[in-house]
């Protein structure tokens, strides 16, 4: 293009307009209603791979694949023929033979009687973006992927933190080691709660001999849980408590005669199958003993 006079008011508007779409580096294009273009900016002779001359006047036919003209024309006919804008996300081959991810808008362009005589079109190069954009989702169904694992494992070792074994038929053992925090006391009731609902239970031994403290927040959820227990028609058997455990309990204003208590697991495990009505058999074999239920 020859140099243009430096007072803008002598521009003519033809050369005003393209040297102004010109500086866009996107690629436009203003075509009429037969697909032919009318005028096109340097981005788009860029993209394209052919110079301004051997475009102005012709169509897609032969600088762009088949398939591809194909889309081209069907959107383009939506805007002349309906007179409203149009977008849509595109694949196309460049002069280059690259293939690119490009979003094109084609707007409809109407003469002084307010006709449609044909569109314009900008189109933006998204191929970068759309890379970013599939491997962000790509990484975020990974994340979703790794917090499904981490919270499968979490609750594999809440279970193993607080296990309840069935130890007898209606017969559950609640085996508790380390410190009860809020959160673990809160997990305490909830699996042991589960566990007497699947099995049926109609007791769960507590044993809290591997609790250090038993302090007043744990004495609080273990008798939370023996309330629960109760509800489900469930009796409670606390077992191992030490004699500070004990005080702590006796100091809590509720009541506990509904506690049953047992010095050791063994005892509790016979107070409850003698409720089951089993009978306890005792019998020596040399120096040792063994019990059984009959």
């Amino acid at each position: 293009m020859t140099s243009l006079p430096v007072d803008p008011f002598t521009w003519q508007r033809v050369e005003l307009l393209q040297r102004i779409i010109d500086t866009l580096p996107d690629p436009i294009f203003v075509k009429n209603r037969a697909h032919r273009w009318l005028a096109v900016n340097e981005g788009y002779c860029k993209l394209i791979g052919h110079p301004r001359e051997e475009l102005i006047g012709k169509d897609d036919t032969g600088f762009w694949p088949a398939e591809q003209v194909a889309v081209f024309w069907e959107h383009d006919d939506l805007v002349v023929n309906t007179g409203e804008p149009d977008e849509n996300q595109e694949v196309v081959t460049g002069g280059d033979r690259v293939e690119r991810t490009m979003w094109t808008r084609k707007y409809p362009m109407r003469d002084d009687a307010g006709q449609v005589v044909g569109l314009c079109g900008i189109i933006t190069d998204i191929t970068n973006m759309k890379g970013k954009l599939v491997a962000a989702e790509r990484l975020e169904a990974e994340n979703r992927a790794q917090l499904g694992i981490i919270e499968a494992q979490r609750a594999l070792l809440e279970k193993l933190a607080v296990p309840v074994v069935r130890i007898w038929q209606g017969v559950l053992l609640l085996p508790l080691v380390g410190a009860l925090s809020q959160e673990r006391a809160a997990q305490v009731t909830e699996s042991v709660l589960a566990a007497i609902s699947d099995a049926s239970a109609r007791f769960v031994i507590i044993d809290v001999t591997g609790v250090p403290l038993v302090d007043t927040m744990a004495a609080e959820a273990l008798l939370r849980t023996v309330q629960a227990a109760a509800l489900l028609g469930c009796e409670s058997v606390l077992v191992g408590m030490g004699p500070a455990a004990a005080q702590t309990l006796v100091g809590l204003d509720v009541d506990l005669g509904r506690i049953t208590t047992r010095g050791t697991l063994e005892r509790g495990l016979e107070y409850a199958l003698g409720r089951l009505s089993y009978r306890i058999v005792h019998s020596g074999i040399g120096s040792s003993s063994s019990s059984r239920a009959r």
